[in-house]
């Protein structure tokens, strides 16, 4: 296949700013509200704690499925429309149950997992997709543009939730009403989700030049910089283990113990994004200055704070200091960590990197629910001393990263500025997530 003309490329660009807003609509609109669909069906703590981690384990192999059909049948578009295709059908049914008063708890989980699947499996076909597409000097100005369009979309879409919401059950999220609210909600996030696949399809793909053999990864991970990255790699899939003993709950504890209303709720979800957009850029510049490992580290501190404005809240002032806190906090841990992987990896290896972390970070945020819902909760009086065994935890490990770390420089040449970050789906713990965009790379040094 011959490379895209620069016309080809400029209406793949303009057409990746609509598609992006698109998906952002849906992620406002769905994945904010789906562990408020989860209290409003009475699910349990460990009902809770599934609906936010369980589909994070299971999505973890989808970027593992992208990369396997990528070796048969190298045609991202393809993997990315599939992948859509599954989103708006889960979003579907979700709504046509909600609407009939059909859905239970067991199928909201479900549905979420086979939703993180394909979100996750698109995420890294897209990745890799459009990494070839925009030119390399101009990749950090483009997908800062974009992501500065996909936050406000995002923003958008979560307000609409709220004022949706609270204008059909504005008794809260114990009303009947809440069910046919969110079958909205969901019915309008798939027409949404629909309308960024129409665009995917419409947008070119230039050839894929293939991944690193699989042998390669293997001797890779065994040289220095191999080692290096698992280090990485092992110490944040650890530190998502403690996080995740509190990190479903805060929805929960503001719906159900602070009774917040919807547009309430709406108003905290709304500041973790806002402010995880405000500060990534500033982390980005600091860790240009001082290295991303000050920057990892520093950060990975205060996300261990966390859980300790979390021990005060009781009402909104406050609830909205600490999501504020948590974007901030998350933003830099996301942007010093993603940085040192890409510090201390070969370009051609990433894929299997950034898969790994996404499998690796699954299964711990599975575990930590479940120690969290099975052995914690029972022996506790409520959410806030999960959240202060929480802190505790977190303070362990990040109190330990140096040691961890130890002999990894972290002062490197960062890409920050010359790499594109895609926004890649809303976390529980803070906002959203973003991933480099990765380029398939014939040519490309081992940088």
């Amino acid at each position: 296949m011959p490379a895209l003309s620069p016309r080809s490329v400029d209406f793949a660009l303009r057409i990746s700013i609509l598609e992006g807003c698109a998906w952002a609509l849906m992620i406002g609109l769905a994945e904010t509200y789906f562990i408020a669909t989860a209290v409003y069906l009475g699910a349990g703590p460990l009902g809770l704690g599934l609906a936010v981690a369980l589909p994070l384990a299971c999505g973890g192999v989808g970027p593992m499925l992208a990369i396997s059909f990528l070796r048969g049948h190298p045609k991202r578009r393809h993997i990315s429309i599939v992948s859509v295709s599954l989103q708006v059908v889960v979003l579907a049914t979700l709504a046509v149950l909600l609407a009939g008063g059909r859905l239970t708890v067991s199928a909201l989980i479900g549905g979420i997992c086979l939703f993180q699947i394909a979100a996750q499996a698109a995420g890294t076909a897209w990745s890799s997709w459009y990494g070839d597409i925009v030119p390399a000097a101009t990749r950090g100005r483009y997908f800062s543009r974009r992501n500065r369009l996909v936050y406000l979309s995002t923003c958008v879409g979560v307000a609409s939730g709220g004022a949706i919401m609270q204008a059909l059950a504005p008794a809260g999220v114990t009303a009947a009403s809440s069910g046919r609210a969110f079958a909205l909600l969901f019915g309008f996030a798939a027409v949404c989700r629909c309308v960024s696949g129409v665009l995917l399809i419409r947008s070119p793909e230039p050839q894929f030049r293939g991944l690193l053999p699989r042998g390669q990864v293997l001797r890779f991970l065994r040289t220095t910089r191999g080692s290096q990255a698992l280090r990485i790699l092992l110490l944040g899939a650890l530190f998502h283990f403690p996080i995740y003993w509190s990190s479903p709950y805060f929805g929960p504890f503001m719906l159900s113990e602070l009774r917040f209303s919807y547009l309430e709720y709406m108003a905290a979800a709304l500041c973790v994004i806002v402010f995880k957009a405000i500060m990534s850029p500033l982390w980005g510049h600091w860790i240009d200055r001082r290295g991303a490992k000050v920057v990892f580290l520093s950060s990975m501190f205060c996300v261990a704070l966390v859980p300790a404005a979390w021990l005060w809240v009781g009402g909104l002032s406050m609830a909205l200091f600490a999501q504020g806190f948590s974007g901030s906090s998350w933003s830099g841990y996301e942007v010093g960590y993603l940085s040192l992987l890409l510090e201390n990896s070969r370009s051609k290896a990433r894929p299997y990197v950034f898969a790994a972390q996404s499998l690796w970070n699954g299964w711990m945020q599975l575990a930590g629910v479940l120690v969290a819902a099975t052995v914690i909760l029972p022996r506790v009086d409520g959410y806030r001393d999960v959240f202060a065994l929480s802190m505790v935890g977190r303070l362990i490990v990040a109190l330990s990263a140096p040691l961890v770390l130890m002999g990894l420089s972290g002062h490197g040449k960062i890409p920050w500025a010359r790499d594109g970050f895609r926004v890649f789906g809303l976390r529980a713990h803070g906002g959203f997530s973003v991933r480099p965009v990765l380029p398939s790379g014939e040519g490309e040094d081992d940088s």
